[in-house]
């Protein structure tokens, strides 16, 4: 039978329900309780856990959720459950219609005590605050018809590294296994680009000197065109330079040719050297 408001303040008053003594009869609703937030755990911590003394050290107590992450509550009521009543742990519509839903909500065993934990993600778009004393789950207490054996595995100590180890900070670990698909992705594409690549030089070393004599006797070819078209391009602006040359000066046809230059007088013979004078003809008379 699900107890009513006063049905629980009944079984508090008798101490067949212990909430702790911090605990406020205001949390009680028509056929439920509040519970609220205590210590907030954040996966991404347990990597401090060298650098504390102990687990609880690790707790904050205010954080925001953003989208597709997931934190661990440790209640802050300590429960006491006799024997003859059992409840039922839900996530409270205040977070579930802002997108917050809980893992672990079910069924608490009869004669249970110590504390509880719930584990919330963030299915919405948008981040929501934990604060203190925000509820976070809803707590639907029964009595059996009968008393039962009551709880045997001991009491609840709360959140613990391996609770805490065992998750990731965003949902289903989506960032770490994006990275690690793009990861994969990136080496498979690098492992293909070296393979072409390999292919390729291996082609590169067959072929190149092959091409080579080609390639030469092409680079010679078009050197010479080269060449023979600069050489055609001197030959005709010679041929437009004497065009231009004519159709400057004119010739006319009815012209009479221009007489040609006189040859230059001969120079005069040089005057014979005279004579020399006869000698004297020898006087005989004188001998005899």
């Amino acid at each position: 039978m699900l107890l009513t408001d006063a049905d629980i303040k009944t079984a508090i008053v008798s101490g067949q329900i212990n909430f702790g003594n911090s605990f406020d009869f205001q949390r009680i609703q028509s056929s439920s309780v509040d519970l609220t937030a205590g210590k907030i755990y954040v996966p991404e911590n347990t990597k401090n856990i060298n650098k504390v003394q102990n687990f609880s050290d690790l707790a904050i107590h205010q954080c925001n959720i953003g989208s597709g992450e997931t934190i661990i509550i440790e209640l802050t009521e300590d429960i006491r459950l006799s024997n003859d009543i059992g409840c039922i742990l839900l996530p409270p519509n205040s977070l579930t219609k802002n997108g917050i839903i809980m893992t672990n909500p079910g069924h608490i065993d009869p004669g249970y005590f110590g504390k509880l934990t719930v584990c919330l993600i963030n299915m919405g778009k948008d981040t929501v605050t934990m604060e203190p004393s925000s509820v976070v789950a809803t707590l639907l207490l029964f009595r059996l018809s009968s008393p039962s054996a009551g709880y045997q595995k001991g009491p609840g100590t709360g959140a613990s590294l391996t609770q805490l180890s065992k998750l990731s900070k965003d949902f289903a670990n989506i960032s770490e296994r994006s990275y690690s698909y793009i990861k994969k992705a990136i080496w498979e594409h690098l492992f293909a680009a070296l393979t072409i690549l390999s292919l390729a030089l291996g082609l590169l070393t067959i072929v190149v000197p092959s091409l080579l004599p080609i390639a030469a006797d092409l680079l010679e070819t078009r050197f010479s065109e080269t060449k023979n078209s600069e050489s055609i391009k001197e030959l005709k602006e010679q041929v437009r330079a004497l065009q231009t040359q004519l159709e400057k000066k004119p010739v006319r046809m009815d012209e009479p040719a221009p007489s040609p230059a006189p040859a230059p007088a001969p120079a005069p013979a040089p005057a014979p050297a005279p004579a020399p004078a006869p000698a004297p003809a020898p006087d005989h008379k004188g001998t005899k």
